[in-house]
């Protein structure tokens, strides 16, 4: 599996939630960047559950919407904009654990 971390800092517009950031190499003749990307957030749900599209989620905490315990997943989630396949990372916690699980290498 193929994948560059990002470490985030203020200049990515959710670095509030999330402290790390997959990126998935785009699909091209060679690659198969959306198929790393769903293997990895088919991990995640099995790992910590399922979680919302980021922009939704964010659309979610900034809303008047009453929120219970597990409507927001707080360890991860994606984005998949064109063709730009993302998992965002609440903590080192949850980058360690997922690079235990995946080397980043094919």
């Amino acid at each position: 599996m193929k994948y560059q971390i990002t470490d985030m800092d203020r200049r990515f517009s959710h670095s509030a939630s999330f402290n790390y950031m997959l990126r998935f190499s785009k699909p091209t003749w060679q690659g198969t960047g959306v198929l790393d990307f769903d293997r990895a957030r088919r991990w995640m749900n099995r790992t910590w559950g399922w979680s919302q599209e980021v922009d939704y989620r964010s659309a979610i905490k900034r809303g008047n919407i009453v929120l219970q315990d597990g409507d927001i997943n707080l360890h991860w989630a994606y984005s998949a904009v064109y063709k730009d396949y993302r998992i965002y990372l609440a903590s080192e916690k949850e980058l360690a654990f997922f690079q235990l699980a995946h080397s980043g290498t094919e």
